[in-house]
């Protein structure tokens, strides 16, 4: 009979060679292109805030290495996308003819100042975690301080994670294309999240405090293997409409 430890470890060294993989592909597809235009700037920023949440908590709950050397390597590759955002933005052509005929004193219309969405929005979280916080504080007092927080960065990174997806699925709707988007690169994430969800599943046997334990990471990782098969499917749907 196989041992279970070997085939967890066999499961999270296939997840993490396809991690190690998984960007190349877009950021290949990015600089051969020299534009990042089809993919979506929320999508990737998000991810990188998930991932952030994710080290953090499996630091501090001592996850297996694969749980910590993950999430670590692919903060790096987050900010190589990002930067590819930066060093591949649109720049509009200055036309100094046209700005020699531009009136010297601007024309300033008052408009009603308006509260910024993603201010209200920043408020309404920072609300919200406080209310969590006072609604579970003595279960925190319970646990302990270093345990609960681990597991609040947890689900916080399984909430990122799960949300980052909408705005690439989004994107993709309302353009009726994916252009710009590494279809190998959602295959090998997909890969990735079976087997990391499988590795950890085969650990050990699913005791209930074990299952509690790794609860956030399962949500997270098989969470979004659905909000990837979207997106594999709309590859499929508008393979044709490509420019």
């Amino acid at each position: 009979m196989v041992d279970a430890t070997v085939v967890s470890e066999f499961f999270g060294y296939v997840s993490l060679a396809c991690w190690v993989f998984v960007l190349v592909p877009q950021i290949l597809l990015n600089y051969q292109r020299k534009s990042c235009e089809g993919v979506s700037l929320a999508f990737y920023a998000l991810w990188a805030l998930g991932d952030l949440f994710n080290l953090a908590g499996a630091v501090l709950d001592n996850l297996l290495l694969t749980a910590i050397v993950l999430p670590a390597y692919y903060i790096l590759t987050d900010m190589v996308v990002l930067g590819q955002f930066y060093a591949y933005r649109p720049r509009c052509p200055v036309d100094e003819e046209h700005m020699e005929r531009q009136p010297l004193i601007a024309r300033t219309d008052k408009k009603p100042r308006r509260w910024p969405i993603k201010a209200v929005m920043a408020a309404a979280v920072v609300v919200f975690c406080i209310v969590v916080l006072g609604l579970y504080s003595e279960w925190i007092v319970q646990m302990g301080v270093r345990r609960a927080v681990a597991q609040l960065c947890g689900y916080s990174s399984a909430a990122v994670y799960l949300s980052a997806y909408v705005p690439q699925i989004l994107q993709n709707y309302r353009s009726k294309s994916t252009e710009g988007l590494s279809v190998l690169m959602f295959v090998v994430v997909t890969i990735a999240n079976i087997t990391y969800c499988l590795s950890i599943l085969t650990a050990q046997p699913p005791t209930h405090e074990y299952l509690t334990k790794y609860a956030s990471w399962l949500l997270g990782a098989s969470g979004t293997i659905w909000l990837e098969l979207i997106i594999l499917y709309q590859f499929y749907l508008y393979r044709g409409n490509s420019n």
